[in-house]
């Protein structure tokens, strides 16, 4: 009998895709007494617990008898490289100020990026760590993090550094993104834009996408069609920040770039997301942004789940929206956008995988990585009918038990091997 490195079992439900991209109407996976064998950084076999626990014998069993199991969360879209902190702006909105009223005012992101410029590669280090020790508490076992406060070629490309030394380091997965996020207040624009393009070269190996913020009182169709260009020249992967403050054409550009994602879309109109779905890009959705800008748009859910557009949800953390928690992205999916739980589900795990060009997580079946999550909860409803406290109970990351956020369950580990 072959040995596991661990194993999962009896399980309550174990909820996974089957396949990504995953679409509404698609096959799931909703398996009973289930059961999952780990050897090293990797699913072996998934099945029912009576044949996988005949097969293989383990000295570490986790007993996830009336529990879920899922995959590990993945996080698409965050600003999680940054300094300072924003939090008197909320008031600002409150008041009746827009986001682009604030920004225009030289708040918002300009402010961030002052603080950024002024801290050192230390002091960002030890920030975007514990961001991640946080992120990875709540479930989330793979994570996107943009550059794009440093304005500056020579910044962003410090940041990048940044986070390039960090996924070293970090028990989380780190896939980075060369964020160009906002044109200097002052300077000949065009040739600041001229520098950007001219440092994707230098960006090569640091980022795996490049990504434009295309939208009133960031950067202009056109301006964005340079960057992205250069960049689709170069191979990075494409993302876009596309219709969120309004439609000014950016979500046009998906006729003309082979895009992973195009995220926000709070003002996109009907025939680009015909067009999405005939060239199979995701919709990376974020709705705890949604409630922080106070706005009443939002994504065509209905349209997109009706013409079987790829649907994916991330936290967008950042000073404007201060969550690392995937579960409270998932809660408000279903709350503010009308997803249903199986599709929030399929959203933060195979969805947002896939919109990584990620093809080894997001899903739990042989061959797969080991990024598991064992909840405190004993369906998949409940992970969007209980709100508001960290459900999340052990955190399998590669194989390795890494976080214990419910200490109830560590009596469910039985190990006589020193836990990681």
């Amino acid at each position: 009998m072959p040995k596991a490195s661990l194993l999962i079992g009896p399980i309550g439900q174990l909820v996974t895709a089957k396949d990504t991209p995953w679409r509404a109407g698609d096959e799931v996976v909703i398996m009973e007494n289930a059961g999952i064998a780990i050897n090293g950084d990797e699913v072996v076999d998934v099945g029912p617990w009576g044949e996988v626990s005949s097969k293989y014998w383990s000295d570490c069993v986790i007993n996830a008898e009336d529990l879920l199991v899922t995959p590990g969360l993945v996080d698409p879209h965050t600003h999680a490289l940054f300094a300072g902190s924003r939090e008197d702006e909320l008031e600002m909105k409150l008041q009746g100020l827009t986001y682009d009223e604030i920004l225009r005012r030289g708040g918002g992101i300009y402010r961030t990026i002052n603080d950024t410029v002024k801290a050192s590669n230390e002091e960002l280090t030890k920030l975007l760590m514990g961001r991640l020790r946080t992120a990875l508490s709540h479930g989330t076992t793979t994570m996107e993090v943009k550059s794009g406060y440093g304005l500056l070629p020579r910044e962003e490309l410090r940041l990048l550094r940044v986070i390039n030394e960090v996924s070293r380091n970090s028990q989380v997965d780190v896939v980075p993104t060369y964020l160009v996020h906002v044109p200097p207040r002052e300077g000949d624009r065009g040739e600041y834009l001229r520098g950007v393009v001219g440092s994707l070269r230098d960006a090569v190996g640091l980022a795996r996408f490049v990504d434009v913020f295309c939208d009133a009182g960031a950067f202009t169709v056109e301006e964005s069609r340079e960057v992205f260009r250069e960049a689709s020249r170069l191979g990075f992967g494409l993302r876009i920040h596309a219709d969120e403050i309004s439609y000014i054409g950016c979500s046009d550009l998906v006729v003309e770039f082979n895009f992973s994602s195009m995220d926000h879309l709070l003002n996109i109109p009907e025939r680009n997301v015909n067009l999405m779905a005939s060239r199979n890009v995701v919709a990376t959705l974020l709705p705890i942004t949604i409630m922080s800008l106070t706005t009443s748009k939002r994504p065509p859910v209905k349209l997109m789940r009706e013409l079987r557009v790829p649907m994916a949800i991330g936290t967008d953390f950042s000073p404007n929206s201060w969550s690392l928690n995937m579960q409270y992205a998932i809660e408000l999916a279903t709350y503010i956008l009308g997803m249903t739980p199986l599709e929030s589900l399929m959203a933060a795990t195979a969805n947002s995988a896939y919109s990584l060009r990620l093809s080894d997580r997001g899903l739990i079946r042989r061959g797969s990585r080991a990024d598991v999550v064992v909840w405190g909860v004993r369906n998949y409803r409940w992970l969007t009918y209980e709100l508001g406290i960290n459900k999340a109970g052990i955190v399998i990351k590669g194989g390795n038990i890494v976080s214990i956020p419910n200490g109830d369950l560590r009596d469910r580990i039985i190990c006589k091997r020193t836990l990681s």
